[in-house]
């Protein structure tokens, strides 16, 4: 399932910050832009890994004009939920 995902660019010292709107206290990040889809994947198996429901993707609309993700960019990320305990 694609779900929104909110990017804070890293630079030459700083990785790129990955926050999930719709996995509250999920996080992650990645040196390279390319790695982060795999990364948000290993970031979603383990907040996800007691069990909890994953809920379903809210709209990426919803999150643009959002106060706490101002100033960085947004992805669409597929998360494998096959991959995930009670997904």
């Amino acid at each position: 399932m694609l779900y929104p995902t909110y990017i804070q660019p890293g630079d030459a010292k700083h990785a790129h910050g990955i926050e999930f709107p719709d996995f509250p206290g999920c996080y992650s990040a990645a040196d390279d832009w390319a790695d982060i889809p795999a990364n948000a994947q290993e970031a979603a198996e383990a907040h996800f890994a007691d069990g909890e429901p994953v809920p379903a993707p809210s709209a990426l609309e919803q999150w643009l004009s959002h106060p706490d993700y101002q100033g960085g960019a947004w992805m669409l990320i597929d998360i494998d939920l096959s991959k995930i305990k009670n997904a």
